[in-house]
């Protein structure tokens, strides 16, 4: 029997809190040299805009941002997987498919989601609360509409129970 629940994920290391932290200090750093230097100054502005641009987009993606796995039911009565992402206030659902439609689960390490190529004609998410997880999970799922690589980062009893419940969702699926 499948269980509706969620789970909220946090990070496993704090690099984008020190990577947040320097980019930042960086771009600080560019835009006063760029007021005390007598050339240059719009390329070396420009830098410092760059990198604190490349601040804003690690905050909002990975210290900002809160994500929660969740397992519910569609209002047929189809079994879900679903990732929702909380920034700040606002909620966004970034992911839902049917457990029915997820293929494979299986573990990488850094090395090995450096190393992976994507097969052509999947796309791939990823939607991993930490930079460069120790661990790390892929879903592949296949659906009449599309194919994908879906990365998450959580605990290896919520990968399990998620492995379990989408068997039994195959299992129980009837294409109408």
């Amino acid at each position: 029997m499948i269980r509706e629940f969620s789970v909220k994920t946090k990070p496993t290391n704090r690099k984008a809190h020190m990577l947040f932290a320097g980019l930042t200090s960086m771009a600080m750093a560019a835009i006063l040299a760029s007021m005390l230097i007598p050339v240059y100054r719009g390329i070396v502005s420009l830098v410092g805009v760059g990198l604190f641009t490349a601040a804003i987009v690690i905050y909002t993606r990975y210290v900002s941002a809160v994500y929660y796995y969740d397992i519910t039911y569609d209002y047929e009565g189809l079994p879900l997987f679903v990732v929702r992402q909380l920034t700040g206030r606002r909620e966004s659902t970034l992911c839902r498919i049917g457990l029915h439609e997820i293929v494979k689960i299986q573990d990488e390490t850094p090395k090995q989601t450096r190393e992976h190529r994507t097969p052509m004609g999947y796309k791939k998410y990823s939607y991993l609360p930490t930079v460069m997880p120790q661990t790390a999970y892929r879903i592949t799922t296949v659906s009449r509409y599309e194919k994908a690589e879906i990365m998450i980062e959580a605990s290896g009893e919520f990968i399990n129970l998620l492995r379990q419940y989408a068997a039994e969702a195959r299992e129980n699926y009837t294409e109408e």
